[in-house]
């Protein structure tokens, strides 16, 4: 470490006036789950399907966290006006292949479980919103939110503030008083823009210099560590 809707059903008796946040908002992939091997096996069966060599990993790696037509763009080189049909294709071989092919980082769901004592918990992720709930209910997570956004949510993608703006309305706290988790630098941009303080993580899809550019407020490089910040923080 270095540096649905719902009401306060579960928190704890921890003072809420000692605590510096009131809300932490996570992406999705890369910063709960680990979806890389989905997302690039759904990118190679598209590269398939349109008869292409293959898929460029890198390009593809660093458009994850953006709206999905740009992430098809940069992995499979397309232009805007080929990527529509590009996502069809997508969406149906991820709803094929996603479900064996993600999981959760190491700690998440016993360290989320322990957050929502405490905290409001919410995603904002660049997935489509029925994808995003079908996943966070089969990897047993959705119970732990008060609020999830997804892609159809916003008019503005990552990294404009708009996910976390939502979130704040919906839930009626302050940006001050909100965390934004995230292992790209969309998500540490999108909640600096909300004026939120951002944490990032270093085991997903940004390379830690990456990410140490932009200043977050918190760098972790395993999820369980993000407890033991706020504890710290809160002592």
């Amino acid at each position: 470490m270095r540096q649905r809707n719902a009401g306060n059903r579960g928190y704890s008796s921890l003072s809420r006036k000692c605590m510096k946040y009131q809300l932490l908002v996570f992406d999705f992939d890369g910063t709960l789950a680990d979806s890389e091997a989905s997302i690039m096996l759904s990118l190679e069966l598209v590269a398939r399907d349109l008869g292409l060599s293959g898929i460029d990993r890198l390009r593809a790696r660093q458009g994850i966290g953006l709206p999905l037509r740009r992430t098809i763009e940069m992995g499979l080189g397309l232009g805007p006006d080929d990527a529509p049909a590009a996502a069809d294709l997508y969406r149906k071989h991820y709803n094929e292949v996603a479900f064996n092919a993600t999981r959760l980082f190491p700690g998440v769901r016993e360290t989320l479980e322990q957050l929502r004592q405490d905290y409001r918990l919410a995603v904002a992720s660049s997935k489509s919103r029925q994808g995003l709930l079908a996943m966070m209910r089969y990897l047993e997570i959705y119970e732990c939110f008060s609020f999830i956004a997804g892609a159809q949510d916003v008019q503005r993608a990552k990294p404009a503030p708009d996910m976390v703006q939502l979130v704040l309305a919906a839930l009626d706290i302050p940006a001050r008083q909100c965390l934004v988790v995230g292992d790209t630098v969309y998500d540490i941009e999108m909640g600096q823009r909300a004026s939120a303080d951002t944490c990032a993580v270093t085991y997903g899809n940004n390379a830690p210099d990456e990410l140490l550019c932009l200043g977050p407020t918190f760098v972790i490089d395993s999820f369980p560590q993000l407890e033991s910040c706020l504890e710290h923080l809160n002592q």
